[in-house]
């Protein structure tokens, strides 16, 4: 949602953002309630997330979505989905002086209701904004703090297997002590993953700093032994990992590089003897 559909006009990135009291609640509340009786085919109106809640199952998400900005802007709010295309939140403001944003949508499919929707009131407004130029591109599930790119890959030996190595890597960007810092590596570290193990947009900022492989075209790098050969095949010396592009088998003794479409690399050294 741009500027234009938003009549306040835009916000800005300069904001500050707390959670205390929200203000705009009883608003998105209500904008359900007007979706859930004009789209009732959008729900499974028999299910309900707890008795007497009218947190009605979702059965077509995109259009809950679609719905409720459309009643929220109806009321003479402007309203847009959260930016990075995950679809559980909603940011809201009646003015330019704050927005508020909510996550209307349970990770099992019902409806979010109440105070628990509410997420974060952000003075001044913080949307709506021009995309970042350095961030990832809409819908990419990878959220904010955007990680910087990939700077080089742990590459390292995982598993032995009949004939040679599984052979596993792991981006890393940095050096940026303070990047790190604020996804939880709180170590004083300067290299770290894009994500910590479990994060929900791991897989998701790994897929856009990553990129594809030249010669599968999956996510992932592109593995070569000796920086050379690409891993085609057991009769190459190596073979890309059939359900996961981030590991390869390695059948002969030498280095196994791992590299993202930028050109960062990594590399372990195998010795099948």
């Amino acid at each position: 949602m741009g500027s234009s559909s938003c009549p306040l006009g835009k916000g800005t990135n300069a904001t500050t953002c707390d959670r205390e009291h929200t203000r705009l609640l009883e608003d998105v509340e209500a904008a359900i309630e007007r979706v859930i009786q004009s789209k009732p085919e959008i729900f499974d109106l028999t299910r309900e997330a707890a008795p007497q809640t009218r947190a009605f199952m979702v059965l077509d998400e995109e259009a809950y979505f679609d719905a409720l900005l459309v009643e929220l802007r109806k009321a003479g709010l402007c309203a847009q989905k959260d930016y990075d295309g995950v679809l559980e939140t909603i940011s809201v403001k009646d003015s330019n002086e704050f927005s508020e944003d909510f996550d209307v949508l349970l990770g099992d499919g019902f409806i979010r209701r109440g105070f628990g929707s509410y997420r974060q009131t952000c003075t001044p407004s913080a949307f709506p904004v021009d995309p970042d130029p350095n961030g990832p591109p809409a819908g990419s599930g990878c959220g904010k703090p955007y990680p910087p790119p990939v700077s080089r890959f742990n590459v390292k030996k995982h598993l032995k297997i009949e004939g040679g190595w599984t052979v596993d890597s792991t981006p890393l960007v940095g050096p940026n002590v303070a990047y790190c810092a604020e996804i939880g590596f709180t170590d004083g570290r300067s290299l770290c993953p894009v994500r910590p193990e479990g994060a929900v947009d791991r897989e998701a900022c790994e897929a856009w700093r990553v990129g594809e492989a030249a010669d599968t075209g999956r996510i992932g790098p592109t593995w070569k032994w000796e920086n050379e050969q690409l891993c085609s095949g057991p009769e190459s010396g190596c073979q890309n990992h059939p359900d996961n592009q981030f590991q390869v088998y390695a059948y002969k003794s030498g280095e196994y590089y791992a590299c993202a479409t930028s050109g960062a690399c990594g590399k372990v050294f195998v010795d099948q003897r």
